[in-house]
C-alpha cells in the first residue's frame, strides 16, 4: 500500500513538472513573438486614457436687423418709422428657427464653453410713453437667451449660463409721433458652459469708452463677460469679448481697456469673442498679439475662416462672408501641436429650411488637445 502511494505521489511530481514546464514554454514562446502562441491579455488598469480635447465656441447669432440704418439718422422725425423697419425684420429674421439649427451645430461640436453675442431681450409697450418720460417697455417679444436654452434642450443639451454682461438697453418709439408704440432692445454677451465644467468667479464689465450718438440721445454700451472654468482637471480664465463695430477709435480703446485688465491674470487664458477687428491686419487685433495673446485659427484649416457678413435678410444664398473678426485667442499656456479649427453656420448644407443662414456671422470652434 505504501508502495503504491510512492508511485502515486511519483507521478503527481511528475504531471506538475510536465505543467511547469509547459508554462515556461508559452513563456519563452510569447516573448520570442511566437505568432502561433501568445499569451492572454489582461486589463491593464495603468493604461493611460487620452483626455478629451478642450472644445471652445464663439458665436456672434445676430439680433437680426442692420442697426446701421438708425445710427445714421440725423432727423428726429425720421426715428419711429426706422425703428417700424428695424422691428418688422427682428420678427421676420425668425430668431426661433435660427436658434433651432445654431443648436444643432453646437450639439455637432458638443464644445465645453460656448461664447456668444447679441444675445438680445426685445421688448414692446403699446401704446408707447417713451416721449413723454413713462415706464420702460416690459412685455416680452423675444427672449433670445431663453430661445436657444430651450432649442438646446430640445437636442438633448445640458448647458447652463455661467456668466452674461448687460450691455446696451435702449428704447424708442415705433410708428409715427403721435401714434406710436416703444420697442426696447437690451443686448447681452453670454458664457454657456457644459454640465461637466466647474464654474468660479463669473465677472461682467462694461468698457469706459463707448459709442455714442448725441441726436438721437443714444450710448452704444458694450462689455465682456468672464469666468474661471475647469476643464480634465486645468482651469482657464475665459472671457467672451464684444468690442464697437461701428468706430474704430473706440474699438481700439476698448481693445486696449481689455488688454490692461487681464494684464496681470495668472491663470491660463482663452479669450474669445466678436472683436470687429479683422485678422491679420486689424488694428486691435494687432494690438492683442503684441500682448501676447495667440490666435488659434489654423491657416491650414478648411476653408478661409471668414466669419461676416450675411446679408442682413440672411436670405442670401452664397455666403457673403468676407473677413475673419470672431476669432479664439490663448495666453498664459503653450498652444498645443494638435489644435483642430473650424468655422460653422456658413455652409450651404447649414442653411435653415426657410433658405436663411443661423446667423450673419458664423461660429468659430477651436478643439485644443492639451497633453
Amino acid at each position: 500500500m505504501v508502495k503504491k502511494m510512492n508511485v502515486y505521489s511519483k507521478f503527481s511530481k511528475f504531471v506538475s513538472s510536465i505543467k511547469v514546464m509547459l508554462v515556461l514554454f508559452g513563456i519563452l514562446l510569447s516573448l520570442s513573438g511566437c505568432e502561433r502562441i501568445s499569451a492572454p491579455m489582461l486589463p491593464d488598469d495603468s493604461t493611460v486614457v487620452e483626455a478629451e480635447p478642450l472644445t471652445v465656441m464663439t458665436y456672434n447669432v445676430y439680433v437680426g436687423a442692420n442697426m446701421g440704418s438708425l445710427l445714421s439718422i440725423t432727423n428726429l422725425v425720421e426715428v419711429p418709422a426706422a425703428v417700424a423697419g428695424i422691428y418688422e425684420q427682428f420678427i421676420t429674421t425668425d430668431f426661433p428657427g435660427r436658434a433651432a439649427g445654431i443648436a444643432a451645430l453646437i450639439k455637432a461640436e458638443h464644445p465645453h464653453i460656448i461664447g456668444l453675442q447679441e444675445i438680445s431681450l426685445i421688448r414692446r409697450q403699446s401704446p408707447g410713453d417713451r416721449l413723454t418720460g413713462g415706464e420702460p417697455a416690459e412685455e416680452v417679444v423675444l427672449d433670445f437667451l431663453q430661445i436657444l436654452m430651450d432649442a438646446l434642450r430640445a437636442e438633448g443639451l445640458n448647458y447652463q449660463v455661467a456668466a452674461k454682461v448687460q450691455n446696451f438697453d435702449v428704447e424708442m418709439p415705433m410708428g409715427s409721433f403721435t401714434a406710436y408704440d416703444d420697442v426696447r432692445l437690451t443686448d447681452f454677451d453670454v458664457i454657456l458652459t457644459r454640465e461637466d465644467v466647474t464654474v468660479s468667479r463669473p465677472t461682467a464689465a462694461n468698457y469706459m469708452n463707448t459709442f455714442s450718438v448725441e441726436a438721437l440721445f443714444l450710448e452704444v454700451a458694450r462689455g465682456y463677460a468672464a469666468i474661471d472654468a475647469t476643464v480634465s482637471g486645468t482651469t482657464y480664465r475665459v472671457i467672451n469679448a464684444h468690442l464697437e463695430s461701428f468706430l474704430k477709435d473706440i474699438r481700439v480703446a476698448q481693445a486696449q481697456e481689455l488688454i490692461d485688465g487681464l494684464a496681470n491674470e495668472t491663470l491660463p487664458i482663452i479669450l474669445l469673442g466678436d472683436f470687429n477687428t479683422p485678422a491679420p491686419d486689424g488694428t486691435a487685433y494687432q494690438m492683442l498679439l503684441s500682448a501676447g495673446y495667440v490666435d488659434t485659427w489654423q491657416m491650414d484649416s478648411e476653408g478661409t475662416g471668414y466669419t461676416c457678413c450675411q446679408a442682413e435678410a440672411l436670405q442670401n444664398e452664397v455666403s457673403e462672408h468676407y473677413e475673419r473678426i470672431d476669432q479664439i485667442f490663448v495666453r498664459n499656456l503653450e498652444l498645443p501641436a494638435s489644435v483642430m479649427t473650424n468655422t460653422v453656420g456658413d455652409k450651404p448644407s447649414e442653411r435653415l429650411a426657410s433658405g436663411s443662414w443661423p446667423s450673419d456671422h458664423a461660429g468659430v470652434v477651436a478643439h485644443l488637445a492639451f497633453e
